[in-house]
């Protein structure tokens, strides 16, 4: 690997009171970090304040029903585990009682990082205080004749309507998962759920509710939907999740772009012919999303991205993602034929991005393209350029792109301080190395993307020290 001169790149956590501001699962009190770039891989050390990159665990419901949390709108949501009271007559019945306290997140002060991740990681503590006005319980009464009967409490709470219908047929999947795991999921459940104009009755098989590994049975949460918004329920349905991104419910697409709930996705960096993994410095690839697209015009990203769907593993969800957006399908054809070479690496880690506008714990993987047998096809409507970039000048261009946003004010993530005689020393003798017929020094990136390039950084350093 050829060594060129590093930028030095300092990160502090950006404290600002705009709540865009989210990377890793970061405890805002850590101060600085050092990263170096421009040498094809970081090699300094992470400050041991800063809490590791979790690694790669199966997607999964909640089964431990301990204390946890996620984000909607403008709430942080501590989710109480389930309490139970004995029926004093009838032997192995009684009601299960869980509460979800949504806590502002004006509640978090500037000073004390009133950002996304600070609530999200606060409110999974067992001395977070649950004073708070906004609270939905959900009781599951039963067994009887294995069937339950759940009803849910949202009475006098200041949620948006459509908010609290939402997340209350959310805990009635979470008080499913439950009674399919402590009692029969076949159980009959008869549901009281809150609608934008009072309530509703349903009926359902617990199977139905339940999160499921694979594609499956989509109908019941269809029909949860249903009086909510016809339209909606018939959509691509995804995975709410807590902060493990371990699953809560599923919901139709649109509930979760509208109220930025927290859900759960994958991000893949594509190299040309060598694995990134390997300690090389392959070129990797980086395309330019279309003027026509509704968010982040013409941006550079220097990922393939996506969003699970309802039970779809993050494996499963990365091959379809790098199918769909660039035409790789070699990671489809091992998953069918396992004889084959597997271009998609294992899931290396997970990390928590959350903007005004996205909140997803997204699972990280790389993908080998062999040139030779596969090439990259795009998606018109999606993509409007792109093509494999060295490793190097990724590096540098990212850290640019970053710091335009900072200086805007626009960085979602960590500030940092850069030397700008460095970076034009960098600038300079990547030019000389690879050619001036490109302006990548120019290149704006999306910022979820950057958002997950430090967090990749990041994982890259906890593997060298």
């Amino acid at each position: 690997m050829q060594m060129m001169n590093r930028i030095s790149i300092t990160l502090v956590l950006l404290l600002q009171p705009s709540r865009s501001m989210a990377f890793l699962n970061i405890n805002p009190s850590s101060a600085i970090a050092t990263l170096r770039t421009g040498t094809g891989r970081p090699v300094s050390n992470v400050m041991s304040s800063m809490s590791s990159v979790s690694e790669g665990s199966p997607v999964n419901s909640v089964k431990n029903f301990i204390a946890s949390s996620s984000l909607a709108s403008d709430y942080a949501i501590r989710i109480n585990p389930p309490v139970f009271t004995s029926h004093e007559n009838e032997l192995g019945s009684g009601v299960y009682t869980s509460t979800w306290h949504f806590h502002l997140l004006d509640s978090w002060e500037p000073n004390s990082g009133r950002v996304d991740l600070s609530a999200l990681n606060d409110c999974a503590q067992p001395t977070m205080s649950e004073s708070t006005p906004d609270r939905i319980s959900c009781s599951w009464e039963g067994p009887y004749d294995n069937q339950w009967y759940i009803e849910i409490d949202a009475k006098g709470v200041d949620l948006p309507k459509e908010l609290a219908c939402i997340m209350s047929r959310i805990m009635v999947q979470s008080a499913a998962s439950h009674i399919a795991t402590i009692h029969d999921p076949s159980s009959l459940l008869h549901l009281t759920v809150p609608t934008t104009t009072g309530e509703t009755f349903q009926e359902f098989q617990c199977s139905q509710l339940v999160p499921t590994t694979g594609e499956g049975n989509d109908i019941g949460i269809r029909q949860l939907f249903q009086p909510l918004n016809a339209d909606y329920a018939n959509m691509e349905l995804v995975d709410a999740v807590n902060q493990q991104g371990e699953i809560l419910g599923s919901l139709p697409r649109p509930f979760v772009h509208k109220w930025n709930i927290l859900h759960r996705g994958i991000g893949m960096i594509v190299s040309q012919d060598a694995s990134i993994l390997d300690g090389g410095n392959p070129n990797v690839y980086v395309h330019q999303r279309t003027d026509t697209k509704r968010i982040f015009p013409s941006l550079y990203d220097m990922f393939v991205g996506g969003v699970s769907c309802r039970g779809e593993s993050p494996e499963v969800t990365a091959a379809r993602e790098v199918a769909e957006e660039l035409g790789l399908k070699g990671a489809l054809e091992y998953q069918q034929d396992v004889t084959r070479f597997n271009p998609l690496s294992p899931e290396l880690f997970k990390c928590t991005v959350c903007t005004a506008y996205n909140r997803c714990v997204v699972s990280m993987f790389t993908y080998q393209c062999m040139t030779d047998s596969e090439s990259i096809s795009w998606q018109e409507e999606e993509v409007q350029s792109g093509q494999f970039v060295n490793y190097d000048v990724v590096e540098v261009a990212a850290a640019i792109s970053i710091d335009r946003l900072a200086q805007r004010d626009e960085w979602p993530g960590v500030a940092f301080e850069i030397d700008a005689s460095e970076i034009s020393e960098n600038v300079a003798n990547l030019k000389k190395q690879y050619g001036n017929n490109q302006v990548w020094e120019s290149w704006d990136f999306v910022p979820d993307g950057l958002l997950v390039w430090v967090a990749w950084l990041k994982w890259l350093n906890s593997k060298t020290v």
